[in-house]
């Protein structure tokens, strides 16, 4: 029976918040969901990898979704056309240049709702306009055609990795990393006011630790102690409590709580065992990320390898995977963001879900975000909330069908994978291949780069 009630909090301001009735929670049978898998990717708006997809209704596309419409063209300088403008391409480069977005570009290609400064905030760098489409990603589009995805997904906050991940897990961000973008050479009092509002600021974890039934973990890297995490040297971070993907690597709290926290390959090796706790975050390499420059086939292979161990194992019957890119990488996107307080939202990415009850060929045109997901881990866990964002989220439940249950769509790695999705013959184990080979690949590296 979940609580009628949740606290919420910001530091140590708790007021309490009703919670929607139990009623809606056994209407969508949300019994049935065991197990969550959030898996977060790197830098890319929804434009940049789906605003050419299923534009129009077909066979392939059941439902259409809301990508780039013609003809549209970014000035080259924010309100006048004098000068010219930049169009939307197809991008073929699975390699593509690292462009700003922090606070202040992110704010200047918004141009309060305008939606035209994304060629001058990104430096006049034309890539920012750049889509990819089928033949480049098919792994991605394969996944939305078999599964659902949502056009009206939005990240939390105008800024960057670090303040979005909090988001993710908490509701809310620390407020000196909101501007200021960690790590900094020479920013010390930056960094010893980040961790004194790190160990402020309630997530996730504490409400976790009160209900010890619930089982999770945060694959991403093994915690080590405290001292070593915080440590900093030759004006340069050292420590992994500043890990600009891992918020729950900065507050002291998590390094009471250090079995939680595990080497991402060990989701591969929890899955095949038997022991995938109720809730999981997944947090790719540097390289398996998508973030640019890294090459984006390797995200692919990467997520293919994700959905398949969980579609091979007996976790398939109650388990929903969703996928999502933490900030949109000064990639452009067309739809102005809702402003629903002071810091966001920000810019649409990419939002996938896999799941038994989810029909083919679903696009959401709901109206969510990042605090979607950590509402559904709440609700369906009876955590409690944390903030305004989280307790008053959308709930991603369109996306479930508890009357159906769908067999597994298994995935190739991006060079093998074409759309619209071809079905391997059955037998040739490709799928415990990539399974294997990835481990392989990366298992000896427990906490590559971030």
């Amino acid at each position: 029976m979940l609580a009628v009630a949740a606290l919420v909090g910001t530091g140590t301001n708790i007021v309490a918040l009703p919670y929607p009735s139990s009623n809606l929670i056994q209407t969508f049978q949300l019994s049935k969901l065991d197990h969550i898998v959030f898996v977060v990717m790197e830098n890319r708006a929804y434009d940049d990898y789906f605003g050419v997809y299923c534009q129009h209704a077909s066979l392939d596309c059941p439902e259409p979704a809301n990508g780039i419409p013609p003809p549209t063209c970014i000035p080259r300088v924010i309100g006048s056309l004098a000068t010219g403008c930049v169009r939307p391409f197809n991008e073929t480069s699975l390699v593509t240049p690292d462009m700003p977005h922090y606070w202040a570009p992110a704010h200047t290609a918004y141009d309060n709702g305008k939606m035209d400064g994304f060629y001058p905030a990104e430096d006049n760098n034309s890539e920012t306009m750049g889509h990819y489409n089928g033949s480049t990603i098919p792994v991605y589009w394969d996944l939305a055609q078999e599964f659902g995805m949502s056009d009206s997904f939005f990240s939390s906050t105008l800024s960057y990795s670090l303040p979005n991940h909090w988001y993710i897990i908490a509701g809310q961000t620390p407020q000196s990393i909101l501007q200021g973008v960690l790590p900094s050479i020479g920013a010390f009092p930056q960094h010893h006011q980040y961790l004194n509002e790190a160990n402020a600021t309630p997530t996730i974890e504490g409400e976790l630790a009160h209900h010890p039934a619930v089982s999770w973990t945060y694959y991403d890297f093994p915690l080590v102690t405290y001292h070593s995490a915080i440590n900093i040297l030759n004006d340069n971070l050292d420590g992994s409590a500043y890990s600009l993907w891992n918020p729950l690597a900065a507050p002291f709290s998590s390094y009471t709580l250090t079995s939680h926290f595990a080497p991402r390959t060990q989701f591969f090796t929890d899955v095949a065992a038997g022991s995938l706790p109720d809730l999981s975050w997944v947090i790719p390499s540097g390289s398996t990320s998508d973030h640019p420059p890294q090459n984006i086939s390797l995200g692919e292979n990467f997520i293919a390898t994700v959905v398949n161990s969980v579609e091979e194992s007996a976790y398939w019957n109650s388990t929903a995977v969703f996928l999502t890119w933490d900030d949109y990488g000064g990639f452009y996107d067309h739809v102005a963001p809702p402003q629903v307080d002071g810091f966001g939202l920000s810019f649409r990415v990419p939002f996938l879900v896999v799941s038994p009850w989810t029909p083919a060929g679903y696009v959401s045109h709901a109206t969510e975000d990042f605090e979607s997901v950590l509402r559904l881990m709440e609700l369906r866990f009876g955590l409690g909330c944390l903030t305004a964002r989280d307790c008053g989220a959308t709930l991603p439940l369109d996306f479930f069908q508890f009357n159906l249950h769908r067999s597994p769509v298994y995935f190739e790695n991006a060079t093998s994978s074409r759309y619209p999705y071809f079905q391997p013959p059955s037998g040739t184990g490709v799928y415990r291949a990539n399974v294997e080979q990835y481990l392989a690949e990366n298992y000896s590296s427990l906490a590559d780069e971030d």
